[in-house]
């Protein structure tokens, strides 16, 4: 079988890298409530169920495509499985 399997190896720099886009994450959330309180008002409930739903049709579209081709890859693979090479 020449099926190629990935290497799980994870380095400082990757988990450091993890942990400040956890940090970062965090503060972009903690800003958006910020300013939801003082100046938005209660259109952020909308805004934010809008923001939802798109995340839960993304979520499904990458479910879908890493069902369909069950090699390790991303965003790339599936466009180029797709639309083939350009």
């Amino acid at each position: 079988d020449d099926h190629e399997e990935l290497h799980r190896h994870l380095s400082l720099f990757d988990l450091v890298c993890i942990g400040v886009g956890a940090t970062v994450g965090s503060g972009v959330f903690v800003l958006i409530g910020l300013i939801a309180h003082t100046s938005a008002g209660p259109a952020v409930f909308l805004s934010w169920g809008i923001a939802g739903i798109a995340a839960l049709a993304s979520g499904l579209c990458y479910a879908e495509l890493g069902g369909r081709f069950p090699e390790a890859g991303s965003s790339y693979l599936y466009a180029k499985e797709t639309m083939g090479e350009l």
